[in-house]
């Protein structure tokens, strides 16, 4: 039975996608294309050519998801890539239909799901408010009641009638960002748009939500920083394959999280599945002789072979690795960049690279790594908490002393003295 109090609703929401494969070649397309005109302009111009056996497969981003938000309630949404997160905002959103249930939002939403789209790159910044405030539906009045908000939230003042092509990628986003928080609403939807701006800014736009929930307003909050999850979100729904498998207190969930993307048995290898990413294929832990383990003595060696494909002719091209607690917090990230290595336009298409610890400076506990690839300072991939692995107990010093709970995460090579 649906709730008198709930702002959003979700009934059995499902949403099947057709994909289509050939067996000539290891490619996926969607079945539109397939149906539409290129694979009619083909068959026209080449008949004499074998035509291509197509087998046609079902995906479902979603099935049979149901909950309720209740108004003023900031609900965080995870999972991990390909989870079915962004399908659920665009079908809450009503951007596209669903293929069982329905979704009833009693309100006016707002979803920030690409917070630099709509924009016109020969506006300047002061005019593409205004265009983009009435593409929401927003009354000139409203906008002039708080256009001085929105431009201080977005930190561009100075270059309100600079045209936007002169913008940088994150000026645009926090501009866009900006509008969206301020101008009135009922139901927030926020899909990794705190990403883009430093410290800082995602601490303002954090504090925003706050009021705005304190005020009323509903926010479905999307973010691959678990810390922000964990901060701002007092309840979490969490999405696997399409699937709903928990939903509760936020540090339940999170657990739960972790235990679902995670491969938790120990481990060592993980092979991404075809459609979970485009170019990281194969993680693969070594350890001392660099035998395949997923437990570690701390200060021991630890390496992370990634395998890579597609990267053929992509400049600037860095991978990272990102070692979290147990609990999902970040503890570092460790770039190729760093070390001077270039990864970049390389005339190959597939790669296998390193990141090598020396020394791994781990107390001993449970951790998982995450991986991520860019390009210069972005992120064109990212796949978290890929494996868990154990830093078993040990003595880095020689002492015989063992660590403490209370001694902390990280471990750091050096001594006691008393200087004579």
């Amino acid at each position: 039975m649906t709730s008198t109090t709930a702002i959003i609703t979700a009934e059995g929401l499902s949403k099947r996608y057709l994909i289509t494969r050939t067996r000539s070649r290891n490619q996926w397309i969607t079945a539109g294309v397939v149906r539409g005109a290129a694979s009619i302009a083909r068959r026209a111009l080449m008949p004499w050519k074998k035509r291509v056996e197509v087998q046609r497969d079902e995906l479902w981003s979603l099935e049979d998801v149901s909950f309720e938000v209740e108004r003023g309630a900031v609900v965080g949404l995870i999972g991990h890539n390909g989870a079915g997160k962004t399908t659920l905002l665009r079908v809450l959103s009503g951007i596209t239909e669903p293929t069982r249930g329905r979704a009833v939002v009693r309100g006016r939403m707002n979803s920030l799901l690409e917070v630099g789209i709509g924009f016109h790159p020969e506006l300047t910044g002061r005019e593409n408010v205004f265009m983009k405030a009435a593409i929401h539906g927003m009354r000139k009045e409203l906008v002039n009641r708080h256009l001085d908000e929105i431009v201080g939230f977005a930190e561009v003042e100075q270059f309100l009638d600079t045209p936007l092509k002169r913008y940088s990628a994150g000026m645009r986003s926090r501009l866009g960002l900006a509008i969206g928080m301020v101008l009135e609403h009922d139901i927030m939807v926020v899909d990794e748009a705190l990403a883009v701006g430093d410290a800082r800014f995602r601490a303002l736009a954090s504090e925003r939500i706050r009021r705005s929930a304190l005020a009323g307003t509903t926010t479905l909050f999307v973010s691959h920083d678990l810390n922000q999850i964990r901060d701002l979100c007092a309840r979490s729904i969490l999405l696997d394959r399409g699937r709903l498998v928990a939903d509760g207190p936020t540090p339940e969930v999170l657990e739960r999280y972790l235990h679902v993307t995670v491969d938790s048995g120990g481990a060592a290898v993980r092979e991404f599945r075809p459609g979970e990413t485009r170019h990281l294929k194969r993680l693969r832990l070594l350890g001392e002789r660099e035998t395949q383990t997923a437990r570690f003595s701390p200060g021991g060696p630890f390496i992370a072979e990634i395998a890579i494909a597609d990267v053929r002719g992509l400049a600037d091209l860095e991978a990272r690795i990102v070692i979290s607690s147990g609990q999902g917090q970040a503890l570092f990230r460790f770039r190729s960049a760093m070390t001077g290595l270039d990864l970049g336009a390389r005339e190959v298409s597939e790669l296998t690279v390193r990141a090598a610890l020396e020394a791994l400076p781990l107390t001993p506990g449970q951790y998982t790594l995450g991986l991520e690839l860019g390009r210069g300072r972005g992120l064109l991939e990212r796949v978290e908490h890929a494996l868990r692995f154990e830093v078993l107990p040990g003595d880095p010093y020689g002492s015989g002393e063992a660590f403490l709970a209370a001694d902390g995460a990280v471990w750091v090579k050096g001594r006691w003295e008393i200087p004579s």
